[in-house]
C-alpha cells in the first residue's frame, strides 16, 4: 500500500470506522460510528437530491456520491465537480470534463489547478502526475519542467532533462551531469534516497546549498535529514560544527 494511501485512509478511519450513505424519509444521511462501535450517528447530506442520489463505487477510504446536480465527498459538495462527467483516474485522483481532483478527507476544493483532464495521468504513487503541459506534485505545479521527459525517481525526487526536483523545489545550481541523490541508511532498513543531493562540487539539502560540505566525502545519516563529511556534521543545510565523538559513535561507527 502506498504511503499517502495509508495517510489518507487512516484519517478517515480514525474519524469514523463504519460509514455509508443511507436514504430515509426523503433525505440522505451519512452514517458513522466510532472505533468501539458505540452508537451510530447520522449526518444529513444537505442539498442532496433524494431521487437521483447514488453512491459512487470505489475501494478508497472516503465516502463519495453524486446526484443530478453535485458530487459529494462525505457530507459536503465537492466544489466545481460535474456529476455527469465525473470519473476515476487512479487511487485518489478523479476528473471530469473541466478539472482534475485529488480527493482528501475534509477538503471540498480538491482541484489540481490547471491540470488538463484529457491528457492527465498519474506517474508515481499518489504524488507525481502530469498532463501535456505540466508536471504536478500533489496539488502543485513544477516550474520550468519538460513533461514528456520527466521521470519520477521516488516519492520525493524527480527529474527532467535539465533539472532535479525535490517535490516542487527545483535545484537550480546543481551540475546536472554529475548529480547524484545521496542515499541514507537508518537502522536495519534498506538504503533509500535522502533529502540530500550532490554534484561534483556541491551538496544541497532539497534545493538549498549546504555550505562548506565536501561533496566527495558527504554522507546522509539517520532518516536523511542530517549528514556529515570528513570534517563537519550538518543538520539539513546548516553546518553544526566539527564532527564530535558522540556523533561518530551514534551515526558513523554503527553503519
Amino acid at each position: 500500500m502506498k504511503i499517502k494511501q495509508i495517510i489518507y485512509g487512516l484519517i478517515a478511519v480514525f474519524i469514523s470506522s463504519c460509514t455509508g450513505y443511507t436514504k430515509k424519509d426523503g433525505k440522505v444521511y451519512l452514517r458513522s460510528s466510532n472505533e468501539a462501535r458505540i452508537g451510530v450517528n447520522y449526518a444529513e447530506v444537505k442539498n442532496a437530491d433524494y431521487e437521483t442520489f447514488k453512491v459512487i463505487d470505489h475501494n478508497l477510504n472516503i465516502d463519495l456520491a453524486l446526484d443530478k446536480n453535485h458530487v459529494f465527498i462525505d457530507t459536503s459538495i465537492l466544489e466545481n465537480a460535474d456529476p455527469k462527467t465525473f470519473g476515476h483516474v487512479k487511487d485518489y485522483y478523479w476528473k471530469d470534463k473541466k478539472n482534475v481532483y485529488l480527493l482528501q478527507f475534509g477538503r471540498t476544493d480538491a482541484r489540481i489547478m490547471g491540470a488538463e483532464p484529457t491528457t492527465f495521468k498519474v506517474i508515481k504513487d499518489l504524488l507525481w502526475s502530469l498532463d501535456k503541459n505540466n508536471v504536478y506534485y500533489e496539488f502543485d505545479k513544477l516550474e520550468k519542467v519538460t513533461p514528456h521527459l520527466f521521470v519520477a525517481i521516488d516519492e520525493n525526487w524527480g527529474k527532467d532533462n535539465r533539472y532535479y526536483y525535490y517535490q516542487t523545489l527545483r535545484v537550480d545550481s546543481l551540475d546536472y551531469e554529475s548529480a547524484e541523490i545521496i542515499k541514507s541508511y537508518f537502522m536495519n532498513e534498506p538504503a533509500k534516497p535522502s533529502k540530500y543531493i550532490k554534484d561534483k562540487n556541491h551538496v544541497f539539502f532539497h534545493n538549498k546549498l549546504v555550505k562548506d560540505a565536501n561533496s566527495k566525502t558527504f554522507k546522509a545519516d539517520g532518516v536523511g535529514w542530517f549528514g556529515h563529511d570528513d570534517k563537519y556534521m550538518f543538520d539539513e543545510e546548516k553546518n553544526k560544527g566539527l564532527l564530535t565523538t558522540e556523533y561518530k559513535k551514534t551515526y558513523i561507527d554503527k553503519k
